[in-house]
């Protein structure tokens, strides 16, 4: 969650508001997984889209408002964009929200009993102590955090993030860094509300299971993941709307498609596959899906283990509701090799077809790009060779090194964000040495692969 009320949000608030009191709660017997064909979706069977990002209280575009969004409110907003998962998110942390505490009874590892067999509405939490911008007391640099699969909810405090992954794992939770388009070019020194400084450290040490995009999104989340993937992580690529900090834009502006194996539908389910990187991300709602295959079967979140050096076929398939011009692009090592511009419609769906070879261990990721940057990307899919980690440019865990020597020294006694911790500066420093030793080693395993892994790898590419 953040703040960022507007004439336009206020405006915006009361029209959704009424909108909202028009709306009938959906019975299992009028709520078909395509209650409209205009509504039907452009994924393929066995992947259900969902928002993970959305809140009910009082804040944002809604601070001005009376009550919470009720369930039934919740149930019904699904169906602007379709979507089959609904995770509300209470506020376990500086109770920026009005009423916070109502949302703890909710969170119950169950989904809520208004769900219907094609809408699940599930509670769980997001966690964050803003350093900028709110005039709480306790204050917290580490970023904000999404909790999926909670069994309870409780206010918790901590001046770092590491207990509160624990705090999640103990209950058999997930949790990753939200808000990552708040990440700039380059290694931050300046504070916002909601910067998610501690995301290298809990991805490398194994606690953060995703990374999430909200509100509008940003390439600067998609190039975080890059380096991550680069590195040999490999964190589930999430994507949700933040309402109502999204100035009342309708849930699943922001989604996050899930692979589900077996097809069948379980909100357990659907956070394990955002946890196992099973995803393709939307900035363009209910619209709009990208299908990748490697070797015709491996999906993102998977692998293709070759014995040697090898040659992989590349399927990426753009299909959507409507008709989209725009550029496919295949993303190896963060840099674009291969792209087809054309278009899409409810008929045609764009195909790019390309091999790539390999002779080191590496990944691949579709995207589906405009002038605004990507509207769709998939998780990645690993090509592993002769059961060897990805190490694909050093200078991508230097860049992580270099980002937690500015943490460290920052935090230090007498840097610029030592106020923030009076307490716990010592555990939470161990925690950002011990990553900087992980990516220091991964730096020099990078380094010291034979350079073949940058050259004569080659693509060939066709399209249908």
């Amino acid at each position: 969650m953040k703040r960022r009320p507007t004439m336009r949000t206020l405006v915006t608030m009361g029209l959704v508001l009424s909108a909202c009191s028009l709306l009938t709660l959906v019975s299992v017997a009028d709520a078909p997984r395509n209650p409209d064909a205009s509504l039907a979706g452009p994924e393929l069977a066995g992947w259900f889209a969902g928002d993970p990002h959305v809140h009910r209280g009082i804040l944002c575009g809604r601070s001005d408002a009376k009550e919470m969004l009720t369930p039934e409110e919740l149930l019904n907003g699904m169906r602007a964009n379709n979507l089959a998962v609904l995770s509300v998110l209470g506020d376990i942390g500086n109770g920026e929200a009005k009423y916070a505490d109502k949302d703890f009874a909710l969170t119950n590892a169950e989904d809520h009993p208004v769900s219907t067999p094609e809408r699940i509405l599930h509670w769980d939490a997001e966690w964050h102590y803003d350093p900028r911008g709110v005039t709480f007391e306790q204050k917290v640099i580490g970023g904000h955090l999404i909790v999926l699969g909670l069994k309870r909810a409780e206010t918790i405090f901590s001046e770092y993030t590491y207990p509160i992954f624990e705090w999640a794992r103990k209950q058999d939770a997930i949790a990753g860094f939200a808000h990552m388009q708040y990440l700039k070019d380059g290694i931050p020194n300046d504070l916002d509300c909601c910067l998610p400084l501690e995301y290298p450290v809990e991805t490398a040490l194994g606690t953060s299971a995703f990374l999430m995009e909200d509100v509008n999104g940003g390439d600067a989340a998609i190039q975080a993941y890059y380096r991550l993937l680069n590195c040999g992580f490999r964190p589930g690529l999430a994507a949700g709307t933040d309402y109502s900090c999204n100035e009342l834009q309708p849930f699943g502006t922001l989604l996050t498609y899930v692979a589900i194996r077996g097809g069948k539908l379980t909100y357990r389910k659907w956070i394990d596959g955002i946890a196992q990187g099973r995803t393709v991300v939307s900035r363009n709602g209910h619209n709009e899906f990208l299908d990748l295959k490697v070797n015709e079967t491996a999906s993102p979140g998977e692998e293709v283990q070759l014995a040697g050096r090898g040659t992989v076929r590349v399927s990426i398939r753009w299909s959507s509701v409507k008709n989209l011009t725009g550029r496919v692009e295949l993303v190896r090592k963060g840099r674009v090799v291969g792209s087809r511009k054309g278009s899409a419609s409810p008929d045609l769906p764009l195909i790019f077809q390309t091999t790539q070879d390999f002779a080191h261990s590496g990944w691949l990721c579709a995207r589906r790009m405009d002038e605004k940057g990507h509207q769709t990307h998939s998780g990645a899919v690993f090509i592993i060779i002769k059961g060897k980690p990805i190490r694909t440019r050093s200078s991508d865990a230097e860049y992580f090194v270099r980002w937690i020597d500015n943490l460290i020294q920052q935090t230090s006694p007498g840097g610029a964000w030592s106020e923030y911790f009076p307490h716990d500066r010592d555990a939470a420093q161990s925690r950002y040495r011990q990553a900087r030793e992980i990516y220091k080693r991964i730096a020099k395993e990078a380094q010291s692969q034979p350079r073949s892994q940058f050259l004569n790898e080659n693509s060939r590419a066709s399209g249908e």
